[in-house]
């Protein structure tokens, strides 16, 4: 599950919040702030915990997103029913059954019937995350409601994590078919439970899941219903009843589907009805052909609506208390972080060091004496964080403090660096172009066809490491499509030949694989505007509520993170309400605590690079 825009589906990982004991293991994920921070998988549907969600270890190597519980090191661990299931012992317990060796099963359905998970995918734990104790206390929630409006929980099950989930999901529904025709053997046989006699082959037997999911089922309902309905949950979904039942063959499941699509039709939204009666349908139709499979898909189904009923109500209360998250923002994340600090749970001094750092740099860098109140502390902020944003090599992490910020500054990275390389990609075009002694006719306009052109194709590359064999392709792709940009501005025939492809080749892959004075150029260019922008932008939001600030903001489209999508003005207004925010949460906390002296940190910093000047640039890449 995780919190997503309306048309994004990214983002799963954490432990328990502190002080929030109902809250799942497993929840709306911590963004981790390195570079490898995993993508957006959730509560059970979307991020693997890991020790570098920590902010005591910033530096860990994790993939980012958007969408589960961070940094919740402090509250004792709860058991979650998946555990209780990997313990359990060898030794069949008494409710252990036999295989009926009449049902001749396969090897894979005999192995899922020892090995599948206990319980249901979905569960009264895995939904705790979506209970509103857990939404007011989620802070990669309350940080993520600032920046996307049409925040809200939704299932995800990319990546490797969303992967593993959907396995474990068909397993425990494919053992769960074979375990509903081992019943109905037994029932006509009259002989289902070990009882007195356990089986002289220990792996012919398996712990059965039906009751679990019964329990589970009744835990669920009653957290979706209003009290006044748990004595007919109760009544109608009493485990040992219905087991007597299964185990004698007699159980009317039609009609237990029916009460229950009922009950849910009656406190659920009107759009869930139709799924509702698709349940009572695929089990109606199940029992009638005696085929376990149907059952099973309508039980499926069943354990579907109860998740969506669940999301539609956290989802309206996301809406409902959105105003108040964002309010809160500050006072929240700052009480937060100081009993982190104090507890010694949160080491943020590198943090510190680092914005010193810039500090110290800077006023090396000052020509004349400067003031070094009002505007400037917070500008150094966005200084030092665009040397991460628009450095050549991909940074470790970010600092600490930026550990809720993490998937946005890699966003705006990948942002920032595809602008370079289409500067990049657009000089090595005119470049060649000139070198043929051609002139483009209507250059505004092919400037706009090749941007959105390359810049697609450089999506491709952002989750490529430089220089790999899949890297190298999209590049080599890049440059065919330049070529034939330049083919088509010299009037050349539509095939493209390696004479015209080689030269530009050579070039792209020359500046895209090294720091070059090309990128050195474009960089420094792009800096710029950055933090004039960036700046010019945060000065206005310093005034502002954090309510104000979001608000300000919806006249400009929620495009996707993608630079044929960004411009720098949307990019510096995004670094500017980030940092504005950052700001104010942690320069009374650690950047501005106290007064700075040089002797506060020890000054490593090399000599600023030469600039480089256009003439460099331009013999850089020749055709």
């Amino acid at each position: 599950m995780d919190l997503q825009k309306t048309k994004e589906a990214r983002r799963d990982t954490p432990g328990k919040q502190d002080d929030s004991p109902e809250c799942p293991l497993e929840a709306y994920g911590a963004g981790g702030h390195a570079k490898d921070s995993p993508k957006n998988d959730s509560l059970d549907h979307r991020r693997d915990a890991n020790p570098s969600q920590d902010p005591t270890h910033a530096h860990a190597r994790q993939r980012r997103p958007p969408a589960h519980f961070p940094y919740q090191e402090d509250a004792p661990p709860t058991v979650s029913p998946s555990i209780h299931a990997a313990a359990r012992p060898l030794v069949p317990s008494p409710q252990a059954m036999n295989v009926p060796e009449a049902l001749d099963l396969s090897p894979r359905e005999h192995r899922l019937l020892l090995a599948a998970k206990r319980y249901p995918p979905v569960t009264k734990s895995t939904l705790s995350e979506l209970d509103l104790p857990c939404i007011m206390s989620n802070i990669n929630l309350r940080m993520d409601a600032n920046f996307d409006r049409d925040l809200h929980f939704k299932p995800d099950l990319d990546g490797e994590k969303g992967r593993r989930k959907r396995k474990e999901a068909a397993d425990y529904w494919e053992a769960m078919a074979v375990e509903i025709a081992i019943y109905a053997v037994g029932a006509k046989h009259e002989r289902s439970h070990l009882g007195e006699s356990a089986p002289s082959v220990p792996q012919q037997s398996f712990e059965p899941r039906l009751p679990a999911m019964f329990e589970t089922l009744q835990d669920v309902l009653k957290t979706l219903v209003p009290e006044r309905d748990h004595p007919g949950v109760v009544q109608n979904l009493e485990v040992t009843l219905l087991m007597q039942q299964i185990q004698k063959g007699v159980l009317d499941m039609v009609g237990v589907a029916t009460w229950l699509a009922t009950l849910l039709k009656t406190h659920c939204a009107p759009m869930r009805d139709e799924w509702a009666d698709q349940m009572v349908e695929q089990i109606r139709s199940g029992s009638e052909l005696q085929n376990p499979i149907e059952i099973v898909g309508g039980l499926q189904t069943l354990f579907s609506i109860l998740e969506a009923m669940k999301l539609d109500v956290a989802n309206h209360q996301i809406r409902a208390f959105r105003v108040l998250l964002i309010e809160d923002t500050v006072p929240f994340l700052q009480e937060y972080f100081r009993g982190k600090i104090d507890r010694d749970n949160f080491r943020v001094e590198s943090s510190r060091r680092w914005y010193l750092e810039v500090r110290e740099r800077e006023l090396r860098r000052l020509e004349k004496p400067t003031p070094t109140e009002g505007f400037w502390p917070i500008s150094l902020l966005f200084r030092g964080v665009s040397d991460f944003l628009l450095q050549f090599h991909t940074p470790d992490a970010f600092p600490e403090t930026f550990v809720f910020d993490s998937d946005r500054l890699w966003q705006l990275r990948s942002c920032l660096q595809n602008l370079i390389n289409l500067d990049i990609c657009w000089f090595i075009f005119e470049s060649y172009i000139n070198a043929q002694k051609r002139y483009l006719s209507a250059p505004a306009q092919t400037y706009a066809t090749f941007r959105t052109r390359i810049g697609s194709l450089m999506e491709e590359s952002d989750e490529c490491a430089r220089g790999s064999p899949v890297w190298l392709k999209n590049v080599r792709c890049i440059a065919l499509e330049i070529a034939r940009f330049a083919c088509a501005a010299c009037c050349r025939e539509a095939t493209v030949s390696d004479e015209v492809i080689a030269p530009i080749e050579t070039a792209l892959e020359w500046h895209l694989s090294n720091e070059s004075g090309l990128f050195q150029y474009f960089q420094s260019s792009l800096r710029e505007k950055l933090l004039a922008a960036t700046c010019a932008t945060a000065k206005r939001y310093l005034n502002m509520s954090p309510l104000a600030i979001c608000e300000s903001q919806r006249n400009y489209p929620q495009a996707p993170m993608s630079q044929q999508h960004y411009d720098v003005e949307r990019i510096s207004m995004r670094l500017a309400h980030m940092g504005v925010l950052h700001w104010k949460v942690w320069a009374p906390i650690l950047y501005v605590r106290e007064s700075v002296s040089p002797s506060d940190v020890a000054i490593l910093s090399p000599p600023p690079p030469r600039a480089v000047a256009h003439h460099d640039v331009a013999r850089s890449s020749t055709f």
